[in-house]
């Protein structure tokens, strides 16, 4: 888990929006130096400044990069801006995080992973959930390597669904620009969770075969007005999380899907095992108890599921090789934190919160000079692997990824 290093990296912020102030802002301001803000909504940076001292605010990206004293920028804006932001400030010599989607097409990451390795600085590419940098993802897949599946059969990744009514069903309840408009990628660009944790647990993608639809097109949203009345009337950072209230505001706004929501993406992995990634959210709940859980994978001589009331199980032939055997011949990894306090989106209290880790291992690879685990290529790699469902499904054949990625062990 993240924990504080000894000295404390200049940084500026672009995008002040309810990511931003709901959970990068809060961590930064306690163990980075958070010198520069930037937004082009003047109120919000003016907010962000008073609520988590930031020394200096800019309405003008290339400004806060040319003018500001920083050695790392934490690109928060949607996706559309995130190529041009993301190279100039590696030829700034800046060191990044950028939030998820990377990018939404395999030129624009190719583009980004050439202006970083050329300036030699170290990017984040964010999300860290369900990645190497999870010390509990590392275990599965070295319990994986050793042959606790046995040989590669299937899997199958649904990103699980509430089980009761709740404001996230049928898709994010704000952020038209961030979710909804054609440059954001909308659901498919906004899960690269999916294909980060397939690759994490399986290793690289070697093809992919497509299908999409917009089912969808016209839905609700909450309007984008109070958030900045929101942060006006904020006291202070931990008074700052808009996420914890907008899920219960009413979805007054009219939203247009302008991307694909209902896309199947079916994948051959390097090492032989095939499966399916789904993205499109329901609009009614699951029935508890079915076996929503998330990813599956299913071997010759053992399963690995996620959920089910435990972080991640195992069932095996090869019983020597886990850890521990329930009586219900399982091995079951806990939840981490207190889940009885979960309030989506907020990260499980005491669990790994992916926006704080993501912070903390920028900070320490720059310290420690060493590359991240989740790096441009690592970025890449789970971009292609969207973006080639989308390629498949428009020329109705195979897309061959052109990506590998090496040492995820």
């Amino acid at each position: 888990m993240a924990t504080p290093s000894t000295r404390k990296i200049k940084v500026g912020l672009a995008g002040c929006g309810v990511v931003a102030t709901a959970y990068y802002l809060p961590y930064l301001m306690r163990h980075a130096d958070l010198v520069a803000v930037c937004d082009i909504d003047e109120e919000r940076t003016a907010a962000c400044a008073r609520l988590f001292g930031a020394k200096e605010q800019y309405q003008d990206y290339s400004a806060m990069i040319k003018r500001a004293d920083i050695e790392a920028v934490f690109i928060l804006t949607g996706p559309g801006p995130h190529l041009r932001f993301a190279v100039e400030a590696a030829q700034a010599g800046k060191h990044i995080l950028l939030q998820k989607p990377m990018v939404t097409t395999l030129d624009d990451a190719n583009a980004i992973v050439a202006a970083v390795r050329k300036a030699g600085v170290k990017a984040v590419i964010e999300p860290s959930d369900h990645s190497p940098v999870d010390p509990a993802y590392r275990s599965l897949r070295a319990l994986i390597d050793k042959g606790v599946l046995g040989d590669p059969y299937w899997f199958l990744q649904i990103p699980s669904s509430p089980d009761r009514y709740h404001p996230s069903l049928g898709g994010n309840p704000y952020g038209l620009s961030a979710f909804f408009t054609r440059d954001s990628g909308g659901m498919l660009f906004d899960f690269p969770y999916g294909p980060n944790q397939i690759v994490t647990l399986l290793g690289s993608c070697k093809s992919v075969m497509g299908m999409a639809k917009l089912s969808v097109p016209d839905r609700y949203i909450v309007p984008e007005t109070g958030y900045n009345a929101f942060l006006a009337q904020a006291t202070g950072p931990d008074s700052a999380n808009y996420w914890d209230m907008v899920v219960n505001l009413p979805k007054t706004q009219h939203a247009r899907m302008e991307y694909e929501d209902n896309v199947w993406s079916l994948y051959e992995m390097d090492n032989g095992w095939i499966g399916g990634f789904h993205v499109g959210r329901p609009f009614h709940p699951m029935l508890p108890g079915t076996g929503n859980v998330g990813l599956q994978i299913l071997g010759t001589e053992g399963h690995l599921m996620f959920g089910g009331g435990h972080f991640a199980s195992i069932i095996s032939s090869k019983t020597a090789l886990l850890p521990s055997v329930s009586d219900d011949g399982w091995y079951h990894v806990p939840y981490r934190g207190d889940r009885s306090k979960a309030v989506w989106p907020r990260p499980t209290p005491g669990g790994f919160n992916y926006y704080h880790e993501s912070t903390q291992h920028l900070i320490d690879c720059i310290l420690e000079d060493r590359d991240p685990l989740i790096n441009v290529e690592w970025g890449r790699h789970v971009t292609e692997m969207l973006w080639g469902a989308m390629a498949s499904q428009q020329s109705g054949r195979r897309y061959d990824m052109t990506t590998t990625l090496t040492g995820l062990r």
